[in-house]
């Protein structure tokens, strides 16, 4: 992408060759033209700007990220801040937050400023990104239509598309990471499930949520996972990714429900990057995987989060029904007739599927998972709002990513679409626990990607 990355804008920080306060007086007159992208934004860090720019002048020793902006997407706690996700009856419950939330804490340290909080989906309960309270972020294709961001974290993809931040801070339960990334041209990654603390992250599902980053390209999104993991403190050396080598690669494209009902410029775009892959010398095999069919079933007929999100909301919903977004409140209300019997089975088909799963991977000697991020270019905001058409989109938006979330692996959505063009992922999966592999295979894959973008 044109925009500089992490590790670009912490050498010209460090360097002196641009000033912070004027990095941070930038991207905040960018934020005041993105519209509906943000549900706050913290004037503050200009303050902070200008005491590390005083810092850096007094040849002081300060984390190698400092005064780089970042945006935080509106379920994390930030200090001193409310936390509303996306919606307005949260007005009625809760306080600014007494600290940041586990996974920001050590953000925060790195010397990164928390420029704003994103717009999301409300209570990041929907992969469409359209929020009724504070307006729908448009996808950063084809304005002139208006197409729907993803989602749920939908302005924390924007905000990385419109370089406003080179990275964003999001959360996937069943794409809500990938999805946005995909439909706007950035990395989005899904940690595996329990890599990262969820505490002051407001839930939606107890068993699925991951917090994770969405960046202009693998690298910017590694230092974030670095940082969080406590792998890396923020002073000294930034840490490199060492991309695996592509002849090294054994890739499965599971032959299931991934591949139907693609739009043709999702065909089009896969098929090109499975044989540019293929050419570089990486060993593909399209695989029969009824496991993948079996954990998109789960989803998308006993889906596991639907329980936990009703339990969840059910007394709200009960008190200010009328304050929910018409849309998130049926889509919850379905599930209040699950019983608490039939989600321990719902629980224990998950563990089956991850088994499978990390079966599949292992007897087939596979270092990852590929396809399509989603299965659709956006589509365009108007249609999704028709509500004839809203349960149908959001289930083909949410199909493919919200497969990796029922194995608890690691997955992240990669640009390679045409600069331009409509905006198509491909997803990389992998087992829970193999976080690190796959940045390394992600940065590889990236590599071969941005040359055939690059050239059409």
């Amino acid at each position: 992408m044109d925009q500089p990355n992490l590790r670009t804008l912490s050498r010209r920080i460090q360097s002196r060759e641009i000033k912070v306060l004027s990095l941070l007086s930038d991207a905040l007159e960018r934020t005041r033209l993105c519209q509906h992208t943000f549900t706050g934004i913290d004037e503050r860090s200009l303050d902070q700007a200008e005491i590390i720019d005083q810092q850096l002048a007094a040849n002081q020793s300060i984390p190698v990220l400092s005064g780089i902006p970042i945006t935080i997407k509106d379920l994390f706690d930030i200090q001193g801040q409310l936390t509303l996700a996306g919606s307005v009856v949260l007005k009625h419950y809760v306080r600014p937050a007494s600290s940041d939330c586990d996974v920001l804490k050590p953000l925060r340290k790195s010397g990164l400023l928390f420029l704003a909080r994103t717009n999301m989906s409300e209570f990041a309960f929907s992969g469409l990104g359209i929020n009724s309270h504070y307006g729908t972020p448009e996808c950063i294709w084809d304005r002139t239509e208006g197409r729907i961001p993803g989602g749920s974290s939908s302005g924390s993809a924007v905000s990385v598309a419109e370089g406003i931040a080179p990275v964003s801070m999001g959360t996937d339960t069943a794409g809500s990471c990938r999805i946005p990334a995909a439909f706007n041209s950035v990395v989005g990654v899904k940690p595996s499930y329990g890599r990262f603390s969820l505490q002051g992250i407001f839930p939606l599902s107890c068993s699925s949520d991951a917090p994770g980053p969405i960046g202009v390209d693998v690298d910017s999104c590694h230092i974030i996972d670095q940082v969080i993991s406590g792998d890396w403190d923020g002073h000294g050396e930034i840490p490199a990714i060492k991309p695996v080598g592509i002849r090294d690669l054994r890739l499965i494209i599971p032959d299931s429900v991934v591949l139907h009902d693609l739009d043709c410029e999702v065909e089009n775009c896969f098929e090109r990057a499975v044989k540019a892959l293929s050419d570089a010398g990486a060993c593909i095999q399209k695989s029969p995987a009824p496991v993948i069919d079996e954990c998109a079933d789960l989803f998308l007929n006993r889906a596991i989060a639907g329980y936990e999100a009703y339990t969840l909301h059910k007394d709200m919903m009960q008190s200010h029904a009328d304050e929910y977004d018409p849309n998130v409140l049926s889509r919850i209300s379905s599930y209040q007739e699950v019983s608490a019997s039939e989600q321990q089975a719902r629980y224990a088909a998950k563990r089956r599927l991850v088994r499978d799963f990390n079966e599949l991977m292992r007897q087939g000697k596979f270092d990852a998972m590929i396809s399509p991020t989603v299965s659709c270019i956006p589509p365009k905001i108007a249609h999704a709002l028709e509500a004839s058409n809203t349960k149908s989109v959001n289930l083909r938006c949410l199909r493919n990513t919200a497969i990796a979330n029922n194995f608890d692996g690691c997955s992240m959505s990669l640009p390679c679409s045409d600069h331009g063009s409509a905006p198509v992922g491909l997803m990389i999966s992998s087992t829970n626990g193999k976080d690190a592999r796959l940045y390394e295979i992600g940065c590889a894959v990236e590599g071969i990607l941005n040359q055939i973008r690059a050239t059409g």
